[in-house]
C-alpha cells in the first residue's frame, strides 16, 4: 500500500514538472534594478546573419561601427541603413574594408533610443550578394 502511494506521488510530481516546464513557467523572483527614467531602452541588437558575420558596435555616446566578414572575391562593399520597417535611410560610399563607422552628418538622421536595420552588399566579379537585415539600436 505504501509503495503504491509513493508511485502515485512520483507520477503526479513528474506530470506537474512536465506541465510547468512545457508551459514555460518560471517560478523565480527577480529583484528590481531601480527606477527607470525616460522611455525604455530598445531590445539589444542581434548579431546579424551568420553567413555575413555582421556585428554592430557602439562606442562613445552616439558612434556606431558596422563590421562583417571579409569576402576574398569582393571588389567593394556597401552598407545600407534602414528604418525598423525596412525603408532605406542612407547608404555608405563604396568601401574596400569590411567595416564602416557612420559619419557625424549621417548620424544626425538617427533618432535616439530607436532600433534600426542595416544590410551589407558585397560586390564582386561573380555578382552582387546582399545580406539579410541585422539590427542595431541607438542610445
Amino acid at each position: 500500500m505504501a509503495n503504491q502511494r509513493n508511485l502515485w506521488a512520483v507520477v503526479i510530481v513528474g506530470a506537474l514538472t512536465l506541465l510547468v516546464g512545457g508551459a514555460g513557467l518560471y517560478l523565480g523572483f527577480a529583484a528590481s534594478r531601480g527606477p527607470q527614467s525616460g522611455p525604455p531602452v530598445p531590445k539589444q541588437p542581434d548579431y546579424g546573419p551568420i553567413l555575413f558575420d555582421m556585428r554592430s558596435l557602439r562606442s562613445e555616446p552616439d558612434r556606431v561601427r558596422f563590421e562583417w566578414a571579409r569576402f576574398e572575391d569582393a571588389t567593394e562593399y556597401r552598407v545600407v541603413v534602414l528604418t525598423a520597417s525596412d525603408d532605406s535611410l542612407f547608404g555608405s560610399p563604396a568601401l574596400t574594408s569590411n567595416s564602416w563607422v557612420i559619419p557625424t552628418d549621417l548620424r544626425a538622421k538617427l533618432a535616439k533610443q530607436t532600433v534600426y536595420h542595416w544590410k551589407v552588399r558585397v560586390i564582386s566579379q561573380s555578382g552582387v550578394r546582399t545580406s539579410d537585415p541585422a539590427a542595431f539600436a541607438t542610445q
